[in-house]
């Protein structure tokens, strides 16, 4: 330490500010950093403060709320059945294609799937499966007949809320499990497995399952945490008597009376104590499936579910045609086909999207440049706090830089809401940019962890042999070999701050009008037609930025594949 003080006092004055300097900048940055990665603790926290005082007599009243047990019941049981669905299905897809010639070309897929946003999949199951859905009423039609009431997909129900969010999740844990695979050596246990008398399928949910779902605790939490608070699908296909729990506190959070704010305090007390029942249970189904998986081990006792997975060698064409039949839907709808005409061509028009463009451009431009420079801002960030943590040699642990993620929105947003009106800020554009970034830097930093820390040292050493200053080698070696990555994540953030709903409205007061706003807003009069113009928009704009990266990603030289290394 002394030696450290002498050397420090012996440093010329340049030496010294330029050091001074450089502790500034850094600490700065770990500010920024820190206040945009917790931004969404605080939120939650800032919602947990009652804004009015608190009585015996309105927590009864809050308990006797009519319909509030069987809300949050159905809320719990949606929350979890839907996500462990998904990672079911997504582990089945994963077994049956990691190590299939068609790999790579679902791994190319992924992002694209992924960025399809959740709403048009649960509006474009409606309209394809619904008893007045397109599906049904083509079938009828051959025969000349009107499908029938009951026939079909209900419109809101507990049933289409799980079969949306399962459909639509199974992209999202495939891509943390590519990214867990890559540091797994399934092939050897695989091998092992074959050795020891399983056959592969067994080996597959007896040695690599119970290690993949200790690993993918924090991507469950994350779609639990999503299903837990989703409002806009909520509204437009979650059962209506009683409401699914987002919906209800998200009226108490919009109401004014002393008792609604007495019940958004509660309710995001509640909301959080329904949580910690989520995180709970992963821990007790992690266990019990461990438990029983060694127990099979041990028995040599046959597994169902092995033998269930070669049905999804199939998914990949699955999912695809069901992608392709959602958008073909809406563009049907969107040029005039209705359940009560015909797929005569001569009746289709483009009217109803040259009379609603100049009702979209508003929306259409706020949603690009809110997405557009959030993205910006959380790809930023995360290069930021990657490389604070590389100077530290210590890497925090992920759930510190994913809480906006593991949180769930209307509890954290309702917190920002708070501060922002107590500020007395305006309802402005900048704002919103300002609550999606949090999200943008979750999602970017959870693409982007993996590439950055795999990047091979020697390029950046030998840079520095040619006398490549550190910023030198930073911009032209580092920065060039994340390239392909960063546009990647700047797709997956643009898709993310595409979707979001929650803040954009809180936050702007719904002042702030979006491509995703104006959705739910003409779904939930059930215009159709219009509601499908705007729905292929907003899945067309995740799709174009996915298209415009991919392309520039194949002109970039580099890669950061730990295979190529």
């Amino acid at each position: 330490m002394n030696n450290r003080l002498l050397a420090k006092s012996q440093l010329s004055p340049g030496n010294q500010l330029y050091s001074a300097i450089n502790l500034g900048l850094k600490s700065t940055a770990w500010v920024l950093v820190a206040i945009i990665a917790l931004a969404p603790l605080l939120g939650v926290v800032i919602g947990l403060w009652p804004a009015v005082e608190l009585d015996w007599a309105a927590i009864s009243r809050f308990l006797g709320y009519n319909g509030l047990a069987y809300s949050v019941a159905s809320t719990l049981l949606l929350s979890l059945v839907a996500p462990l669905i998904a990672l079911y299905i997504a582990f089945m897809v994963y077994s049956q294609y990691r190590f299939n010639r068609r790999w790579q070309s679902l791994e190319k897929r992924l992002a694209p799937l992924l960025s399809l946003p959740h709403l048009a999949v649960a509006l474009g199951l409606v309209y394809l499966f619904s008893s007045g859905g397109m599906l049904w009423n083509v079938l009828w039609g051959f025969i000349g007949q009107t499908a029938p009431e009951w026939l079909g997909l209900p419109r809101k129900s507990m049933l289409t809320m799980i079969l949306a969010i399962s459909i639509k999740e199974v992209p999202f844990f495939l891509l943390i499990f590519s990214a867990i695979g890559r540091q797994l050596a399934i092939k050897q246990w695989l091998l092992q497995g074959r050795a020891l008398g399983y056959s592969e399928s067994a080996s597959w949910w007896l040695i690599v399952f119970p290690v993949v779902l200790k690993q993918s605790r924090l991507a469950v939490l994350a779609a639990m945490a999503y299903t837990l608070s989703v409002l806009d699908i909520s509204l437009l296909i979650g059962p209506n008597i009683p409401e699914l729990y987002a919906v209800v506190l998200y009226n108490w959070q919009t109401g004014f009376t002393p008792d609604e704010q007495t019940f958004a305090f509660l309710g995001n007390l509640l909301l959080i104590a329904m949580l910690g029942v989520l995180i709970t249970c992963i821990y007790i189904h992690e266990r019990l499936v461990t438990k029983q998986l060694a127990k099979h081990a041990v028995m040599a006792n046959p597994l169902n579910i092995a033998r269930l997975s070669g049905i999804f060698t199939a998914w990949l064409g699955f999912f695809s045609l069901l992608t392709l039949a959602i958008l073909a839907t809406f563009l049907l709808w969107s040029l005039g086909w209705n359940t009560h005409s015909s797929f005569n061509t001569a009746n289709w028009s483009t009217s109803l999207w040259k009379d609603e463009w100049f009702f979209m451009q508003g929306p259409l431009l706020n949603s690009l440049h809110i997405a557009f420079f959030s993205s910006l801002l959380g790809v930023g960030v995360t290069l930021l706090a990657l490389e604070l943590q590389r100077h530290n040699k210590r890497y925090f642990p992920d759930y510190l830089w994913l809480l906006a993620i593991l949180l769930p929105q209307l509890s954290m947003v309702y917190g920002w809401q708070i501060v922002h009106t107590s500020s007395n800020a305006s309802y402005h554009s900048s704002w919103i940019i300002l609550s999606h970034v949090p999200f943008t830097f979750a999602y970017s930093y959870l693409v982007l962890r993996g590439p950055f820390q795999s990047l091979n040292r020697h390029y950046e050493l030998v840079a520095a042999s040619f006398g490549y200053s550190p910023w030198q080698r930073w911009w032209k070696v580092r920065f060039m070999l994340l390239r392909p990555a960063l546009l990647s994540a700047f797709a997956i953030a643009f898709s993310v701050s595409i979707a979001q709903y929650i803040p954009t409205l809180m936050i702007g007061a719904g002042r702030v009008a979006t491509i995703t706003t104006e959705a739910v807003a003409i779904a939930s009069g059930n215009e159709k037609s219009i509601t499908a113009v705007y729905i292929l928009v907003q899945a067309a704009l995740p799709f174009i930025a996915f298209l415009v990266a991919s392309i520039l990603a194949q002109r970039t030289r580099g890669s950061v594949d730990a295979e190529h290394q």
